[in-house]
């Protein structure tokens, strides 16, 4: 591969770059965008996976003996040629080499990444708009009874979208995976992701001592990029969510059986037993933790699910979508939407209630 990615670290900033290995020099366009990535305060997790799809691009182009500007600057059909050739390099396996083919969904976020690139670089000035893409408005209605208006971009050469897999649990799932918890750490964490949904990485960034609102139950989410378990909140906005009164009981046992640990750390979970016995818990050793947890339950457990688990509650107890997408730290509402299960009969059943609901509105012998 000519073109890799990297990182170093300034201070307690992690900074991400794009190299050519045949120059030995940064690539320069890349290389600026991810640093304007970091000042814009995105999740490591977020650059960190732009950072590696960013070469694979660049080698794309390469083997083509294209440029940037070259793209740029063809025609609309070319260029809707140029992206869907990207997509299928990557659908197929090309770019690593391996041949082996990725999902829609992974070839599509491959692409936004590029798309990412050439935006940023348009609004610097170097590059013209790509005519693929169209600038779209959207409006809707906020919970306060305001109009809001947004723009976002729109591209319509993707592939179709895999189907989401991911199963829904039901409450009694959620009493089972509890139920199979070997300590109280792990059933405080479900217990917090389930009732606030709170990612894992904001979950396990969370100190006891800056964190946790006693007198009024609260959870607040933090942006840190120095945490020494490497979890991050995705975004930088922060929120906070109350937890209910058997959830704080249970997070104020936590505390206490535990005291003499939390004498030497300010992160609420941490390692209980072995030789990193006191040290923040890692994400990597939670997903072990609910292997074993969902073998003991009988159900394959994931942190996704438990996240789905909160927003369709929610959307159950009927909270507005925007609610329900603040709540999960999302920027995009279409995202918020992919967590919602609506069934077929369920909207069946909604339309019912309105067409009913609005026929005593209007009398309709009157037109007759």
């Amino acid at each position: 591969m000519r073109y890799i990615s990297g990182h170093v670290k300034k201070g307690r900033k992690t900074y991400y770059y794009v190299k050519d290995t045949q120059t030995g020099s940064f690539e320069k366009s890349c290389t600026k965008y991810l640093k304007h990535k970091i000042l814009q305060n995105r999740s490591l997790n977020t650059v960190n996976r732009i950072a590696y799809t960013l070469p694979y691009y660049m080698n794309f182009l390469s083997e083509r003996e294209l440029t940037m500007m070259d793209v740029a600057n063809m025609k609309f059909t070319d260029q809707s040629e140029h992206f869907y050739d990207f997509l299928m390099y990557v659908k197929n396996g090309i770019h690593t080499g391996t041949y082996r083919e990725v999902k829609n969904n992974t070839a599509n976020s491959y692409l936004q990444a590029v798309f990412g690139l050439y935006n940023f670089l348009h609004r610097c000035g170097e590059l013209p708009y790509l005519n693929v893409l169209d600038d779209r408005n959207f409006s809707y209605v906020s919970p306060v009874g305001t109009n809001v208006s947004s723009t976002y971009t729109a591209y319509d050469g993707y592939l179709r979208s895999n189907e989401h897999q991911s199963r829904v649990a039901t409450k009694e799932d959620i009493e089972l995976i509890l139920s199979a918890c070997q300590n109280n750490r792990d059933r405080l964490l479900i217990s917090l992701m389930e009732e606030t949904g709170l990612r894992i990485g904001e979950a396990l960034g969370i100190k006891y001592t800056e964190d946790i609102d006693f007198d009024h139950k609260r959870i607040f989410v933090r942006y840190r990029t120095d945490n020494q378990n490497h979890a991050y909140a995705k975004n930088a906005e922060e929120r906070y969510m109350r937890i209910s009164d058997k959830t704080f009981l249970l997070l104020n046992v936590y505390l206490s059986e535990n005291a003499a640990l939390f004498e030497k750390t300010d992160y609420l979970f941490i390692v209980l037993v072995g030789k990193t016995k006191g040290r923040p818990l890692s994400a990597n050793t939670f997903y072990s933790s609910l292997q074993t947890i969902g073998k003991h339950a009988g159900i394959h457990v994931t942190n996704h699910m438990l996240r789905h688990y909160f927003a369709e509650e929610r959307r159950k107890a009927n909270w507005e979508i925007l609610t329900i997408s603040k709540s999960l730290g999302h920027k995009n509402l279409a995202t918020t939407e992919n967590y919602l299960h609506t069934t077929t009969q369920e909207v069946e059943d909604a339309q019912d209630l309105y067409l009913k609901s609005e026929s005593t509105k209007i009398n309709v012998s009157d037109f007759l």
